[in-house]
Order: C-alpha cells, then structure tokens, then sequence
C-alpha cells in the first residue's frame, strides 16, 4: 500500500511517498519536482543491488542513465568527494531546471544533497533511501554534510528535498546489522510520539521479523513524525527540532571517537541507553517507563560492545557537538513518550550515564 504526505519546511513543499512501488512513480513525479534533466548519485555496491529497479521506474522522463558513483559509507563523506562530484555534475551538464536523484543510504543522501545545495547555487534533489537508517531518519529534514577531522557533520547546509520515495522492500537486502542500526532511528522517533510508541507494541514482533507491511508502518510513522518537527523549526534556530536529537549528543561522540567502527544506528542506540538513565537520574522520567523503553532498544537494535578507543576517547568529542554553545553542552532528556526537553548537562554525567547502560547491558 502507498502512503503519502507532505511537509513544508521550504518555499517549495516536500512530497513524502512511502509503499511497495513508490519508484514505479518516479516517471510521473520527477517532472513536477523539475522539468530539467535528472542526474543519478549513488554508490557501486548500491547501484548493483538497486539501479536496475531505479532505471525501470524513470520512465521516460529525462534521466541520466548513468550515475555518478561515490564511496560507499563514510569514505563519501569528504571535501575531495564532494568536489570531485560538483565538478563532475557541472561539467555533464547540469542545469537549474535539473536536479540530482540520490539513491543510497544516509551517506549518499548527505554527499548528494550538500551537492545539490552548492551546485549553480541551488538545484533540487530527490531522496531515494536504500537503508532502513536513511528511510526512517536523514532522508527527510533537509540535512546535509560532510565530516571533518574534528567531528561528524561539521560542514553542511540545510536543502529541502523536493521528493523522498521509500520502497520497503529493498531493505530486504540489508545484513542484519544495518537493519537493526536502522532500527535505532525508529526507536529513538518513537519515543518522541505518544501514539508511535504505544503503535510499537504490535509493530514490535513484525519489524524484528521484517514483514514488509511493517517496515513500511514504521518508516511512515517516522517520517510523518520528523515532518512536523522540521515543519515547526526548519533551520533548528529555536530549539523545537533539536528532539529530533535524542540520543545523539553521546552517539555522535561515540560514532566519531570509534573512527566511524561504530554505525551511527550502534551510537545511537547507546546514546539512547544513556539518555534513559540520565533521564531517570534527574527526576525527568519514571524508572519504570524508562526500563521499558530501554528494553525496547536492547531488543530491536545492534549494540555491539563499545571498541575500546572510543571508551576511553568519547568524551573530547562532546564539546565538539553542534548542541554546545558558549554556556557549554545540551542535551536532549525525556519526561516522557513524546515529551522532550532540551537541558545542560556535563560530561561527567554523561559519561556516568553511558556507563550504567553498559554495565546494566552486561548484567541484563
């Protein structure tokens, strides 16, 4: 079944189109987004799996057949990449009535959106997901980045996609580990929507199983959650989108301090884990509602043991954050399901925190 919305965090709104067959829309839809020629970025691995299905769905709308092919993972994520591919973009063609189709993961979806931003100052750019993470999570909102030495997403803009179309069944494809990384942001968004998280007792069973109906429940739920926090702050200039960084704060320090060993979906959901107990520890949230939820974590995501470099390394990386002002370092707490609050905190605590997780993880 197909399900759509739309949200409106640009000039220009976003169509949202979640269901088995969404690509087969592709050749009706890319011409509203922009008349131009269409330009594909993705990764060789993806394109493999995937581009033969892409293609089938473009119709005869005007498409490049061939893409442009970046790394696969975080490798893309660089200032060489990103030039090369703006260079390669332009000199193929490109024009302001065109714009840049992105099939991949989260990866993709940052390189060839920041590309779309930069490139002739503007061009639009359409989401195509390929992993449940991007699906659920950095297909919608607009963010875009790439990494510096210093930390994860440090240099980025912010451009509205004008289309995201989510397949479930790709993520048939996925290994288990990246479904279940993937599985965190779904997690996380629950926890900030009432109705999600009570929704997540019956979607429970199925996504771990992944039931194609289900996954597709879950991404729509996630989306359609995300979309009216980004609709409500689209730069993230008043406060009301930083929910949406639940669990963030320690995972991106964990993510970047492993070297990247870890998957954003793994930090996550420790930074989750630590969030629940910091949470409990203020008085925010009851002990009771936070072993439920922290049960939830532990039984649909991947939660490797923390390398050991990253232990040690984690907390340098927080005031790196892109939360920390000059008063120091937010985080986001709960006080319940779909009740956020966007508190300082310290490192010790936090460290604290993450370590009662990890400990209560080996004992539980």
């Amino acid at each position: 079944m197909i399900r759509t919305f739309q949200y409106r965090a640009a000039a220009t709104p976003t169509d949202v189109v979640v269901g088995e067959g969404a690509l087969a829309l592709l050749a009706k839809r890319l011409p509203n987004a922009a008349p131009g020629r269409w330009f594909v970025v993705t990764s060789r691995p993806v394109f493999a799996r995937h581009g033969e299905l892409l293609l089938a769905g473009v119709g005869d709308a005007d498409v490049d057949p061939k893409p442009f092919f970046i790394p696969d993972g975080e490798k893309a994520k660089t200032w060489d990449v990103l030039g090369k591919l703006l260079t390669d973009l332009t000199t193929k063609g490109l024009k302001r009535d065109g714009g840049v189709l992105a099939l991949g993961g989260g990866t993709v979806g940052d390189v060839a959106g920041l590309a779309a931003s930069l490139a002739l100052r503007g061009v639009p750019v359409v989401q195509i997901p390929t992993t449940l993470l991007a699906a659920a999570d950095s297909a919608l909102g607009g963010k875009t980045a790439v990494d510096l030495p210093g930390g994860k997403n440090l240099v980025g803009t912010i451009h509205q996609p004008r289309l995201i179309l989510v397949e479930p069944g790709v993520f048939a494809t996925l290994e288990e580990r990246d479904y279940r990384s993937g599985l965190a942001e779904v997690v996380k968004t629950s926890f900030l929507d009432a109705p999600f998280h009570g929704a997540m007792e019956k979607l429970e069973k199925p996504l771990s199983e992944r039931v194609t109906e289900a996954v597709g429940e879950a991404v729509y739920r996630s989306l359609h959650v995300k979309g009216r926090f980004v609709e409500a702050d689209p730069f993230e200039t008043e406060g009301r989108r930083a929910g949406l960084n639940l669990g963030h704060t320690v995972g991106h320090a964990l993510e970047a301090a492993s070297g990247f060993r870890m998957s954003h979906g793994e930090a996550v959901a420790w930074g989750l884990l630590a969030i629940l107990r910091l949470s409990v520890t203020r008085g925010l949230l009851a002990a009771s509602l936070a072993e439920a939820m922290a049960a939830r974590v532990k039984r649909l995501c991947s939660l490797p043991p923390i390398p050991r470099a990253a232990l040690d390394d984690w907390p340098t990386y927080l005031g790196r954050d892109k939360k920390s002002d000059r008063a120091g370092l937010r985080a986001v707490l709960l006080r319940g399901a779909g009740r956020t609050v966007l508190e300082r905190v310290q490192t010790d605590e936090l460290a604290r925190a993450l370590d009662e997780a990890r400990k209560a993880r080996i004992t539980g």
